[in-house]
């Protein structure tokens, strides 16, 4: 075992204080909430800050519009997935509800609001066709938007949105990977916890 020598170990003691990460009391030392949030996280046999799945919503919103049920779909302008299409979505934020990041996103990205109903529950995990690394793993709930009100914002910074049939959204491309099994899935009313791996060729 390599022995730190005390004015390294006490330089680095200085700087997790500053941070924020321990406090002194006494003359011992203890993590704080802080530290203790990012000790968590560590991978201890390897040494490396454990990667863990995303959790994020996506948006179904839908309006009648000339007696048709239309869905509000976006176009991303933003990478990874520049000039893809499919239903809004959005990461939850620390300290945030499915509700509160299902009304900011849909502000955010549409300027729309409305009522929200929770639908399911999807674990997704994506690779690469030609390397087989793991590209994403993420967690995304389901929400359906209805009773929608205010001027849509047809161009934001995240992307270009427009009402469409089913029948029109089934025609896009390029689309994302799980856009037609989400959609089959809330049509059906298949409302179960589901679990999915995908295969892509470009991200």
């Amino acid at each position: 075992m390599d022995i730190i020598p005390t004015d390294q170990f006490s330089y680095h003691l200085r700087v997790l204080l500053k941070m924020g990460l321990i406090k002194k009391e006494g003359i011992k030392y203890f993590l704080t909430s802080k530290g203790k949030m990012i000790a968590e996280k560590l991978d201890t046999a390897a040494f490396k800050i454990e990667k863990q799945p995303k959790v994020s919503v996506i948006l179904i919103p839908y309006k009648i519009i000339g007696g048709k049920k239309k869905y509000l779909i976006q176009e991303r302008t933003k990478e990874p997935y520049f000039g893809y299409k499919g239903f809004i979505a959005g990461k939850v934020k620390f300290g945030e509800t499915l509700a509160e990041t299902a009304k900011r996103e849909l502000e955010e990205e549409s300027g729309l609001s409305g009522k929200f109903r929770y639908c399911y529950e999807i674990h997704e995990m994506v690779y690469d066709r030609t390397t087989r690394e793991q590209l994403e793993d993420k967690f995304f709930h389901i929400i359906e938007c209805y009773d929608l009100e205010g001027k849509l914002e047809e161009k934001t910074v995240e992307g270009v949105v427009e009402f469409v049939t089913v029948k029109e959204f089934r025609k896009m491309v390029p689309k994302y990977h799980n856009e037609d099994d989400l959609l089959t899935w809330y049509l059906r009313k298949d409302f179960s916890f589901k679990e999915q791996k995908y295969v892509i060729d470009k991200f």
